[in-house]
Formats: C-alpha cells, sequence, structure tokens
C-alpha cells in the first residue's frame, strides 16, 4: 500500500513528497537579525524561483524551490555565480550571531538552521546544473 506522506504545516516545499522541517520561531521573533544586506546577488535568483505567488504575499512559500523549479530558473540564472553567491551567503548567515533571520525582501522570519539547510538544497540543485559537476557523477 503505498500512502502519500503530507507536508507538516510550515515545512519548505524541496519537491512533490520532500520538505525542509519548520523549526518554530516560539516568541523569537524580535530577536531576528536582518539579513537582506547580505543577498543583492541572489536577487535574479529569488526572482527566477518566485513561481507559486509573490513573497510580499506567502513569503518563503511563494517560491519553487523543488530541482524541476531550479532548473526552470536556470535560463534567467547561472548555476556557478549562484553557486558562489549562496557559498557568500551562507558564510555572512554563520557569522551572524543570531539564531532567527529576517528578510523583508522575500517576507520571512527563519531559523537560521532551516534558512541554512534551504541554502545547501539550493546549492545542490543548482551544482547539478553545472556540467563539470554533472560529468563528475
Amino acid at each position: 500500500m503505498n500512502q502519500t506522506v503530507l507536508r507538516p504545516k510550515d515545512a519548505i516545499a524541496t519537491g512533490p513528497d520532500t520538505w525542509i522541517e519548520h523549526i518554530d520561531l516560539g516568541g523569537r521573533y524580535r530577536t531576528a537579525v536582518k539579513i537582506d544586506h547580505l543577498m543583492p546577488e541572489l536577487a535574479s535568483m529569488w526572482a527566477a524561483l518566485e513561481t507559486q505567488c509573490v513573497a510580499g504575499c506567502c513569503g518563503v512559500h511563494a517560491f519553487d524551490f523543488s530541482a524541476d523549479g531550479v532548473a526552470a530558473s536556470l535560463g534567467k540564472v547561472n548555476a556557478a555565480c549562484s553557486c558562489e553567491a549562496l557559498a557568500k551567503l551562507r558564510n555572512g548567515l554563520l557569522a551572524l550571531r543570531g539564531e532567527v533571520v529576517s528578510s523583508k525582501e522575500l517576507n520571512m522570519n527563519i531559523d537560521k538552521s532551516e534558512f541554512l539547510e534551504l541554502l545547501s538544497h539550493l546549492d545542490k540543485c543548482y551544482r547539478a546544473a553545472i556540467p563539470s559537476h554533472r560529468d563528475k557523477r
């Protein structure tokens, strides 16, 4: 018997049956550290992935983070440049003291570890599109 597993509320979808678990901020909103200044190089990536709705309405759930969604963004985004910018953002996040991050552009407050997991997923998807990485599989 094949049962469909329902995605938990507020989890970030990374595919039809995959997701990143949501970490409840439990009142930690006021400790959020703003991160938009760390992401200017990723503006085109976020725009290309914002296909489900608009961030101003649905926040992080406005984006298609599935492997297919990332692959579809490649007409507008350079995979290698995105990987470099994602690494730079990851390093910037790791240098922050706070455990909650906030982005006005993405309309989100999110646990830093949850966001880092999303960045890792995106990096993996974009790396799969870089010819030298595909050839090494």
